[in-house]
């Protein structure tokens, strides 16, 4: 194998695997996509309830590490689907 087959051999595998990265990019993008949407209406919801109903004492503990621990998951969310976009550009 010469120089210049190896070469265009190694650019061939680095499009096909780009291009495989892509697909996939866009396949787990619009999944995540709607799970950040119904994570957000849901913690919209939730943090809605926690300001509007008054709280029992003894449940309002619990029910802050609920609400800390589901931003902390929409938070998790965000930074992998910002990963999957900057995995994403051409």
């Amino acid at each position: 194998m010469t120089e210049n087959e190896g070469e265009r051999l190694l650019k061939n595998t680095i499009s096909e695997e780009r291009l495989q990265v892509c697909n996939m990019v866009r396949r787990l993008g619009s999944k995540l996509s709607g799970l950040m949407f119904t994570c957000g209406i849901l913690v919209a919801a939730f943090g809605a309830y926690v300001l509007l109903v008054p709280q029992d004492p003894a449940l309002s503990v619990r029910l802050n590490i609920i609400f800390t621990c589901a931003l902390g998951f929409v938070g998790v969310l965000n930074a992998l689907c910002g990963l999957l976009l900057l995995l994403g550009e051409d």
